[in-house]
């Protein structure tokens, strides 16, 4: 028995002097062997992964949950010139380009650039607040808040996805949806404290202030996230094969038509509410209320579809979802707006943010993760630029409020419904019926 241990030893002791000796040689040894340099499903490192990503999804994903408060204030103070549908292309074009940044931060994170990326994501996302604090004509806070800060927004936002999904296997759903919770509880904060910025210190230095507390925090995630030593072996390739993959490529559709059409309560709601005769006290409290309720809707989905699968979690999730975008016409108080709100906020959270690490269980290999990921965020980025404004048109301006606003509940309800069959299709491609029995 001795004599079979002392190869074991010998081997042991071999590893780690191999680990021990330099950062390129650990690359090639972990890239051959496939083994991740840290433990995977537990572990201090891998739960800083969920910190530095929950950081990173308040400051990316978060901000557009945060819009409505920019939205309302735009429209009365700010810009009175312009009407709604005009200023909710800022936002929109917010979530495009933090979408469509998805796909050169995928790239250069399948290379291996993470303290890159965080970094300039950082600075992007902090330029352009500072230059919104000093503009207050439409078109400079387009391209400040809109394109420059959504440009950094895009680098940051698919980094939390990948990078758990490195560290996680069993859990990585639901790892995800914790972090994820990130965008949730920014849209609270967010909302309340700008709110009462505007107030107190004026629009400029409410803007600055926020600028400041984004690169301090993203600063935290700056030194804590990392790779795994195998990853970014430069082995990613760029290119359309990827939708070859015809279950990945209609899941991607699906994800689109979902972008489209899951956040357009969070734009509208308050100035729903506002038309309905609510206080502005009370309706600016009901973003707050939905962002509350969806960050239990970010991880209690997100364990179910660990055990079942992200395809077979959204589909019940978005029935629910367009059923209770039916009911907001019903909604013609306070109180039912505050019913809506929680039921809405909850349902949302899973079909948000479970369609990320849903992608990743559908790609073949880590090497073209960042790649596949950033393609689907791509093509759903036009679902975010398109989706609030063209709601927003539809919306009316006669004198009831019920009325006015009906089409918008409406055609988010159909454009997720839309997105329910794109999903059934999806299991089709998969099992070869929409009605196997099958995790996906």
């Amino acid at each position: 028995m001795a004599d079979e241990r002392q190869p074991l030893l010998r081997s042991s002791t071999e590893r780690r002097q191999s680990r021990a000796s330099t950062l390129s040689a650990h690359e090639v040894t972990a890239s051959a062997q496939g083994h991740p340099d840290y433990p995977v499903d537990r572990g201090y490192v891998a739960w800083m992964q969920v910190l530095g990503g929950f950081i990173l999804f308040a400051n990316s994903w978060g901000l557009p949950n945060a819009f409505g408060v920019f939205q309302t204030y735009y429209v009365e103070t700010l810009m009175p010139d312009q009407d709604s549908s005009s200023v909710a292309w800022i936002g929109s074009i917010q979530l495009f380009f933090t979408t469509i940044g998805c796909l050169p931060g995928g790239v250069l994170l399948d290379r291996g650039y993470l303290k890159s990326i965080i970094a300039v994501g950082t600075a992007l996302e902090v330029v352009g607040l500072v230059l919104t604090s000093f503009f207050r004509s439409y078109w400079p806070v387009l391209f400040a808040q809109g394109v420059c800060m959504g440009i950094g927004s895009g680098l940051l936002a698919l980094v939390p996805v990948a990078v758990l999904a490195m560290f996680f296997e069993k859990k990585r759903m639901l790892a995800t949806g914790l972090a994820s919770t990130g965008a949730s509880v920014a849209g609270i904060a967010y909302s309340l404290s700008m709110r009462a910025l505007f107030i107190r210190v004026g629009f400029a230095w409410a803007v600055r202030i926020f600028a400041i507390v984004i690169l301090a925090t993203n600063a935290i995630s700056f030194l804590v996230m990392r790779l795994q030593l195998q990853y970014g072996s430069k082995s990613s390739k760029f290119g359309l094969h990827h939708f070859k993959d015809y279950p990945y490529s209609v899941f991607v559709v699906a994800f689109t038509l979902f972008v489209a059409s899951s956040f357009v309560p969070f734009f509208f709601v308050q100035e729903y509410a506002l038309s309905l005769g609510v206080s502005k006290d009370h309706a600016f409290n009901l973003l707050s209320i939905m962002n509350a309720a969806n960050v239990f809707g970010r991880f209690v989905p997100n364990y179910i579809a660990d055990r079942y699968g992200g395809v077979n979690t959204l589909l019940p999730l978005s029935v629910l979802c367009i059923t209770t975008l039916c009911m907001l016409p019903l909604a013609k108080t306070f109180s039912a707006l505050i019913a809506i709100s929680i039921v809405y906020g909850f349902l949302s959270g899973g079909v948000i943010i479970i369609p990320g690490p849903t992608i990743t269980d559908l790609s073949p290999s880590n090497a073209d993760m960042g790649v596949r990921l950033g393609l689907a965020y791509l093509v759903a980025s036009f679902g975010g630029l398109l989706g609030n404004p063209l709601t927003s048109a539809i919306k009316g301006d006669g004198k009831s409020a019920v009325a006015n606003f009906s089409g918008v509940w409406f055609c988010a309800a159909a454009v997720m419904g839309a997105g329910v069959v794109v999903l059934v299709a999806t299991r089709w491609l998969k099992f070869g019926s929409p009605f196997a029995i099958g995790r996906v």
